[in-house]
C-alpha cells in the first residue's frame, strides 16, 4: 500500500515537469533549498487526524500550499485539485474548506509571491 505522503509526493513531483506552469519542486512541511531562482513550488503538511462521523474511522486532513512568483495562473488551482482527486492510490477529497490566499515578498526583492492554501481529507477505516 502507497502511503499517502508519498502519493501526495509522487503526484505534485510530476506536476512539476509540466510545461504549462513549471514548478521547481515539492517538499513536505517546508521548502528546504535555501539558492531557489524561483519561488515556484508546492508544500505540504498533515493538519490532523480526526474522529470520523461514524465515531469508529479516521479521516487525515491535509494542506497543499502553492507558491507562486506574481500570482498562480488561472486554472491552475482547479488543475492540483483534479490531479490530487483523480489519480488512483490513496483517496483524497478536496474539503468544503474555502481556498485561501496569502501573500509575501520574495526574499528582499519587491517580487510579489502568491500562495495558495487547499485542503484535503484523506478517509482511513478502522483496521481491527
Amino acid at each position: 500500500m502507497t502511503s499517502v505522503l508519498n502519493h501526495i509526493s509522487d503526484l505534485l513531483t510530476g506536476m512539476c515537469a509540466s510545461d504549462d506552469v513549471p514548478m521547481v519542486g515539492c517538499w513536505y512541511g517546508a521548502c528546504q533549498e535555501t539558492k531557489l531562482d524561483r519561488w515556484n513550488y508546492f508544500v505540504f503538511n498533515r493538519v490532523r487526524t480526526a474522529t470520523a462521523s461514524n465515531n469508529i474511522d479516521r479521516e487525515t486532513y491535509y494542506q497543499v500550499h502553492v507558491i507562486h512568483e506574481d500570482y498562480i495562473p488561472e486554472g491552475y488551482i482547479d488543475t492540483v485539485i483534479k490531479t490530487l482527486e483523480k489519480t488512483p492510490g490513496p483517496k483524497l477529497k478536496k474539503t468544503s474548506d474555502d481556498i485561501t490566499y496569502d501573500y509575501t515578498f520574495k526574499g528582499n526583492s519587491n517580487m510579489v509571491v502568491e500562495i495558495a492554501t487547499i485542503t484535503f481529507v484523506h478517509p482511513q477505516k478502522r483496521s481491527c
